[in-house]
């Protein structure tokens, strides 16, 4: 004896069914995405930069990154000697990386999943280096250690009686 189906296929179930389906199938292609990028830039360009110590390049860079949170930037550019110009006085920085509104829960379940396009969140940093004083940073360096009692090997030697 044969069992009466209890749902029924008629065209009407099957073509709700199948638009259901495309429905969902076309959402889960269109999926969100979103890009996050730290553009770093520097006057004069070519400093190297780091960040958290490591060497991710010279400026201008733009890094990609996944997380949000605290970065230790540092900037820094040697002396040229081609250009014959001085060492310019590197700086650190403590940036924080704040995620914009939408990327905040729960909405950054709409922005990350359901949005249909992608997203781009680019935090930029800019450092103006400026030419140090090598001759005041030296005199600090040999004043620090005339206070430990460290004789600097350029001065005089004391003399014997």
């Amino acid at each position: 004896m044969l069992k009466k189906n209890p749902c029924p296929r008629t065209p009407d179930s099957i073509a709700r069914w199948a638009s259901s389906l495309w429905i969902l199938s076309f959402l889960l292609l269109c999926t969100g995405c979103v890009d996050r990028f730290l553009v770093i830039r520097t006057e004069p360009v070519g400093a190297k930069v780091f960040i958290d110590g490591v060497d991710v390049g010279t400026s201008p860079v733009t890094i990609p990154f996944d997380f949000y949170g605290n970065r230790d930037l540092l900037v820094r550019m040697e002396e040229d000697e081609k250009r014959g110009e001085r060492s310019l006085a590197p700086q650190r920085r403590i940036v924080k990386l704040t995620p914009p509104w939408y990327q905040r829960f729960p909405l950054d379940f709409v922005s990350e999943i359901l949005w249909p396009g992608t997203l781009e969140v680019i935090h930029e940093e800019v450092f103006v280096l400026e030419p140090q004083d090598l001759d005041a940073l030296s005199e600090r360096f040999r004043s620090s250690a005339r206070g430990f009692g460290v004789a600097s090997p350029l001065d005089d030697p004391p003399e014997d009686p």
